[in-house]
């Protein structure tokens, strides 16, 4: 398990290697991806090692985990944007990057590395494509849920860190959504209440990044990840981003009713 995994580590660095930031302020864009990836492999492998998986699924997790947005390092090199609207679908990308990029993993199947291309692709989907979901092919939809879970515990950490920064928001990481103290978008607030989670074109403001990220609640695939969105304190921060309003204030009272694990 350990030498795939580091194989997979030499390939990864290689690549991001190959697409280096032009100034320092790139180069701090892309060190926030490559460590967001390394930190996805962590939050894969033990999710997959908190389930009842084989030693090789458990580090299919964690090599999907570290892979899964190799995309982002040819989007902003030729784009300088993470938004997939103004430029690529990053996930595509990375799949690409996997077959194109020689040398990955010669110690996979082919079975396998079909598994994590899929786990690329659909991990940054709204939701998964109802082939998958159907469940028809157990494995490849346990190693996407896998991956779709430990990235978005992921980004709630950089976003949070992001939000709490007292400097002025990165454009490129909030997207290029303005700070609009007050405002946000109600529609986020429907698809929360109606069990979805909500689209990225609904974000009209900061607040509504908040609120998007506190929509993911209902795309988690695994308890052991939902109790990690509140006990890591993600949830309680992203509240704190919002407006001090009424609809708000009862929104937050049905959010940790519905949602919240005992105790939390």
């Amino acid at each position: 398990m350990t030498e795939t995994i580091e194989t997979a580590q030499h390939w990864f660095a290689a690549f991001v290697a190959a697409h280096p930031g032009a100034t320092p302020l790139d180069a701090s864009r892309v060190e926030l991806k490559r460590r967001h990836c390394e930190l996805v492999r962590d939050e894969a492998l033990a999710l997959a090692q908190s389930l009842d998986l084989t030693p090789r699924q458990i580090t299919l997790a964690a090599v999907a985990g570290l892979c899964h947005d190799v995309g982002r390092f040819p989007q902003y090199q030729r784009y300088k944007t993470f938004s997939d609207p103004q430029s690529a679908n990053h996930g595509l990308l990375g799949s690409r990057a996997l077959v194109r990029r020689g040398g990955f993993l010669p110690g996979l199947t082919d079975r396998e590395r079909a598994l994590v291309r899929l786990a690329v692709v659909v991990h940054n989907r709204r939701s998964l494509p109802p082939v998958l979901a159907a469940g028809r092919d157990l494995q490849a939809l346990v190693l996407a849920q896998i991956i779709r879970d430990a990235d978005k515990l992921d980004i709630l950490r950089i976003m949070i860190e992001h939000f709490n920064d007292p400097a002025d928001k990165d454009d490129v990481v909030f997207l290029g959504l303005p700070d609009l103290p007050g405002q946000f978008n109600p529609a986020i607030l429907d698809d929360i209440e109606a069990g979805r989670s909500s689209r990225y074109d609904y974000m009209h403001s900061a607040t509504d990044f908040a609120l998007l990220l506190l929509s993911w609640i209902n795309d988690l695939a695994f308890p052991l990840t939902r109790e990690l969105f509140f006990s890591r304190g993600h949830v309680q921060q992203l509240f704190a981003q919002l407006p001090d309003v009424p609809r708000l204030a009862a929104f937050k009272i049905r959010y940790y009713e519905r949602f919240a694990p005992t105790g939390a």
